[in-house]
């Protein structure tokens, strides 16, 4: 079993609505992987997605909603929750994923992320099978189970606006995008 916790309307349409306009006019650099080195690095190996970076008032105003969520989310995994990070703002475009990876609270990893409890995905693009202004396809957030047992793989619904957590340790991809532009936000709760 895969224990997902998710908020609909975590955002609501024209906060969301408002959020992906900054978004649409940001640049971005590579989103890098977390390694011992200050920064992470860039490897389009493992993740091809774009990191954004939004203004400070943006950044504390979605961390502090994370925030006032936190003891509920926390109540949920049954994790005492103490703070979050500086939550990721993503643009995935067409070709771009994350191959499956976990995101901190396991012995294999050995910096920083092993702090971590809680991940957090926020959803804010809409999602269509075929293409069409403002959508996108494929991008899958899908979660792998326990490797000890059956091949089971669930994908997040990931309605615009929701949250979706899970605790740090599940491992979980990005699939990739197939057309359009997928942004969400990433976060982690420790």
């Amino acid at each position: 079993m895969i224990d997902l916790y998710e908020i609909d309307d975590f955002l609501d349409p024209a906060a969301r609505a408002e959020l992906v306009a900054e978004l649409d006019g940001i640049a971005g650099a590579p989103a890098t992987v977390l390694s011992q080195q200050p920064g992470g690095m860039a490897m389009p190996s493992v993740r091809k997605s774009t990191r954004l970076s939004v203004s400070p008032e943006t950044r504390e105003r979605v961390r502090n909603a994370l925030l006032s969520r936190s003891a509920e989310i926390g109540a949920h995994f049954g994790v005492d929750i103490k703070e979050c990070e500086d939550p990721q703002f993503l643009r995935y475009e067409e070709g771009d994923y994350f191959v499956a990876h976990q995101d901190g609270n396991t012995p294999m990893l050995h910096d920083d992320s092993r702090f971590r409890r809680i991940s957090a995905v926020l959803f804010l693009s809409n999602r269509s099978e075929e293409p069409a202004p403002g959508t996108y396809g494929g991008g899958s957030l899908v979660f792998h189970g326990p490797y000890s047992g059956p091949m089971l793989r669930v994908a997040a619904e990931g309605r615009p606006g929701s949250l979706v957590t899970f605790r740090a340790e599940t491992t979980h991809e990005v699939l990739p995008v197939t057309h359009g532009v997928r942004y969400t936000v990433a976060a982690w709760f420790r």
